[in-house]
C-alpha cells in the first residue's frame, strides 16, 4: 500500500520534494499539505492536485509520514500542537536546519522514526544533494523509502554521526550560495572586459555545468581532471597561480569553517535550550 504522505508547512523545498515525488509516478492522491493560507493553499492544490489542510493536527492524523517544513525557531511549537496525533508507527522527515534528532524525539515524545535531513536548493530543479540521519527507531526499510523520496529531486547520502551534519551543511546544504558567489565574480569581470552580462552568465554557467558533470561523471580524481587542462605556461595555469598566491585553501577553508560554526550555533539556538 502506497503510504500517506503529509507536508506541514508547504513552501519551496516542499513542493519541490513532491513534485518530484509526483514526476516519479506517486499518486498526488496519497499526498496532502498545510498552510495557513487559504491562498497558498488553493495555489498548491491547483498546480499539483494534493489535498492542502488548514489544520497540521488533522493532516499528522491522517498520515503515515510526515514531513516538517517548518522554519527551525518555530518546530518545537508546531510539534508540540499535534504531539498528541502521533502514532508510534509513523515516519517523521524534518528537513529543518540545525534542529537536532534528540529535540525533535523528545518533543514529539513518542518512540518513533525520524529522520533528520539537510537538503539543498539545487533540488528545485531535481539537481539536490541531501545530507540524511536517523535515530535509533528508523528500520532499514523506512531508510530506504527515505532514500527513494529524496532520489525524487537528486541523490542523498547517509551518516551515522550527528555531528556530520555540519559537515554536510558546508559542503552541499549552503555551498550553492558558495559557486553562485563565484559566478558573480567571474560574469562581472567578463563585463568588465566588453561582453556582455547574459553571454558572461551563459559561458561561465554552462562551464561550471559541465566541470561539476565531470566531476560527478568520470573516475578520474578532481586533481586530475584540473591537471588535464592546465598546460605548462598557459592561460589555465596563469589563472591557477594566481588563486594559489590568494591562498585558495585558506579562503575556502575559513568560509567553510564559519558555515560550520554557525550550524553549531543554531543547534545550539534551536535544540539544546528548548529541550532543558
Amino acid at each position: 500500500m502506497t503510504p500517506s504522505i503529509a507536508f506541514i508547512g508547504v513552501g519551496n523545498m516542499a513542493s519541490a520534494i513532491f513534485s518530484g515525488m509526483l514526476a516519479n509516478g506517486y499518486p498526488a492522491t496519497s499526498i496532502m499539505g498545510t498552510s495557513r493560507t487559504e491562498q497558498k493553499r488553493t495555489h498548491y492544490h491547483d498546480q499539483f492536485g494534493i489535498s492542502m489542510l488548514a489544520d497540521n493536527r488533522s493532516a499528522v492524523s491522517q498520515a503515515d509520514v510526515i514531513v516538517l517544513c517548518v522554519k527551525p525557531a518555530q518546530m518545537q511549537a508546531v510539534i508540540e500542537a499535534f504531539a498528541d496525533q502521533v502514532r508510534d508507527d509513523q515516519l517523521f522527515i524534518s528537513v529543518a536546519a540545525g534542529v537536532e534528532l534528540g529535540s525533535l524525539s523528545y518533543w514529539l515524545n513518542s518512540p518513533v522514526a525520524v529522520v533528520r535531513c539537510m537538503p539543498n536548493t539545487p533540488s528545485q530543479v531535481g539537481a539536490g544533494m541531501t545530507g540524511l540521519i536517523a535515530n535509533e527507531h528508523t528500520s532499514a526499510e523506512q531508510k530506504n523509502w527515505v532514500t527513494e523520496l529524496f532520489a525524487g529531486i537528486g541523490d542523498s547520502v547517509w551518516v551515522e554521526d550527528e555531528a556530520h551534519m555540519h559537515t554536510v551543511t558546508s559542503l552541499s546544504g549552503s555551498a550553492p550560495a558558495y559557486f553562485f558567489r563565484f559566478l558573480e565574480a567571474m560574469i562581472k569581470d567578463g563585463q568588465q572586459q566588453g561582453l556582455d552580462e547574459a553571454t558572461c552568465r551563459k559561458l561561465a554557467s554552462y562551464t561550471m555545468l559541465g566541470a561539476a558533470r565531470m566531476a560527478t561523471e568520470l573516475d578520474e580524481p578532481i586533481a586530475q581532471l584540473r591537471k588535464n587542462i592546465t598546460s605548462p605556461n598557459g592561460t589555465t595555469e596563469q589563472a591557477l597561480l594566481s588563486f594559489e598566491a590568494s591562498n585558495i585553501d585558506k579562503i575556502v577553508a575559513d568560509a567553510m569553517t564559519a558555515c560550520v560554526n554557525r550550524s553549531k550555533e543554531m543547534s545550539n539556538d534551536f535544540s539544546a535550550k528548548k529541550t532543558d
